[in-house]
């Protein structure tokens, strides 16, 4: 099944808990801590895959998770890590997150090999020996292991190819790839038969360019008739367009009518232009299809074309294999011409990009902002001091007072105080109600 849009949720593998342990040996009548700290939780990464063409996998499966950090331990020993969790994208595909209702696109996976750290996982929570000092010589807590970042994506594919097939429904396209590669397309006497783009192989002298045939396109694709509307956004990914067209659609008896003819050119091209501009200066070539139906004709049309303002690139058979292989072999330099012109226009792209450095939240505890939402509710947030707090056990007497040290030492107690703290009101670092602890 061919699926060119997803959307997930991914969760980075939880830090594994810290360990509360003594040391037991004989003859050491006063063994200190030695509890080892939990592992950190995996990774999510998409990886692109050049041997994945489609979004499928992920057409069952929602919600992706990292291993979770393993506990720590006794005698020091750290808990392992979890492993990270590689999810295979085909190249092509743009990745957008969804926060607060938005959609901000932040990787677009192009290469073969590319990788995007999409969740971080958890760091696991240190063990009672971290805590050990010449004040603290006995701590009998540990820190709970960190929960892993939680997104939602969205994963649209976007085919990466060199070259693209458009034209009207069958018009030949499918047959022709089916002629120039190894691509087995569905091809029968019925419009839409290509319901998915099909990419294909070309193999020229000891070069390879690939190809991809898109379903057909009719007047009005680029507002949703047809099937054109769902995959435009593929055309826009192929270096150089094969406008096909069917002589077998203009004949008139005997003779082609070539105004026919211009008259599919162009309202495919206003099709292009309306759904991206980018598309409309895509460089195109243009070959009539199904030319053994016309006999020694194909001339006369080529020069009807021509004073239309179309000029045909080259005339062929795709069913009768008329012409074919010198078609490969005439797009190979194109290709390869369009291949060195695109790496020059990224490498531009990615040298006039402004350096921009992103406001990264304060990773120190004392940065923390102090709402107060109604008369019995406060709401605390700052990324270290949230992250601490969903790391204290607040089972353990030894951890919450902890939890109160660090709250006195960065002044949160006093601000708390100025902003109406008081009995019954609740404060809420991050999403833990705290009140009872403070």
């Amino acid at each position: 099944m061919f699926l060119d849009e997803a959307t997930i949720s991914v969760s980075g593998g939880q830090g594994g808990r810290g360990c509360v342990s003594w040391r037991r040996e004989k003859y050491v009548p006063k063994g200190g801590p030695n509890g080892g700290n939990g592992g950190d939780g995996g990774n999510v990464i998409l990886m692109a895959d050049e041997n994945t063409d489609t979004l499928s996998y992920f057409a069952s499966t929602k919600h992706f998770e990292a291993e979770k950090g393993e506990m720590g331990m006794g005698k020091s020993k750290n808990g392992k890590g979890g492993e990270d969790l590689v999810l295979k994208v085909p190249p092509g595909t743009v990745v957008s997150i969804i926060e607060n209702g938005e959609m901000i696109r932040i990787v677009d996976l192009s290469t073969d090999k590319q990788l995007a750290l999409i969740a971080k996982g958890g760091r696991g929570g240190y063990g009672n020996e971290h805590f050990k000092s010449s004040i603290r010589q006995k701590p009998d807590f540990a820190e709970l292991g960190e929960p892993g970042e939680e997104k939602i994506l969205t994963l649209e594919l976007k085919l990466v190819a060199d070259i693209g097939i458009i034209g009207y429904p069958s018009v030949g396209k499918s047959t022709l790839i089916s002629v120039i590669s190894a691509a087995k397309p569905k091809i029968a006497a019925y419009p839409f038969t290509t319901i998915t783009p099909n990419l294909g192989v070309v193999n020229v002298d000891d070069r390879s360019y690939i190809v991809c045939d898109v379903p057909g396109l009719i007047e009005g694709a680029s507002e949703g008739k047809g099937l054109g509307d769902q995959f435009l956004k593929h055309i826009e990914r192929c270096g150089i367009l094969v406008h096909m067209l069917d002589v077998s659609r203009a004949l008139e008896g005997t003779e082609v009518n070539a105004k026919k003819l211009e008259d599919d050119y162009k309202a495919i091209r206003k099709e292009l232009e309306a759904y991206s501009p980018a598309l409309s200066v895509k460089k195109e070539v243009v070959i009539l299809n199904k030319t053994d139906l016309i006999g020694g004709n194909a001339k006369k049309v080529e020069e009807d074309l021509k004073k239309l303002g179309i000029q045909i690139f080259l005339s062929i058979s795709a069913a009768a294999r008329m012409e074919t292989e010198r078609l490969t072999k005439r797009l190979l330099p194109m290709v390869l011409k369009e291949r060195g012109n695109r790496s020059i226009e990224a490498k531009k792209e990615s040298d006039d990009l402004p350096v921009i450095q992103p406001h990264l939240e304060s990773d120190k505890m004392g940065a923390y902002v102090i709402e107060k939402q109604s008369d019995d509710t406060i709401i605390v947030t700052g990324k270290r001091l949230e992250q601490f707090t969903k790391m204290i056990d607040f089972s353990s007497e030894g951890a919450v007072r902890r939890f109160r040290d660090v709250v006195k030492r960065i002044g949160l107690k006093k601000a708390l105080e100025k902003e109406g703290f008081d009995e019954g009101v609740i404060v809420i670092i991050g999403d833990i109600n705290v009140e009872s602890y403070l």
